[in-house]
């Protein structure tokens, strides 16, 4: 996920003060709920993607993903102690 419309001191990584900050924390939230997109290589511009909800849903999904892999890397792993079935 990415914004290209911060502007300001919200598109800077150096400023950390309190009221920065929060407005941050509200533009996460915003991206959080807009669809999931890509970027068309041939305008550069983003595109929404049919079918695959909001980013929300997105990094839902793929911490799952994600959570899976660790959980069967480690059923593999002669270094770990319990084995437990993946769900």
């Amino acid at each position: 996920m990415q914004d290209d419309t911060l502007t300001g001191t919200v598109s800077s990584v150096d400023i950390s003060n309190q009221n920065n900050l929060e407005k941050l924390c509200e533009i996460g939230e915003r991206l959080l709920k807009k669809p999931v997109s890509r970027v068309n290589l041939e305008s550069g511009l983003s595109e929404p993607m049919e079918n695959k909800g909001s980013n929300e849903d997105a990094l839902t999904r793929f911490a799952k993903i994600l959570s899976l892999e660790r959980r069967f890397r480690e059923m593999k792993s002669p270094h770990t102690k319990t084995k437990t079935a993946i769900i």
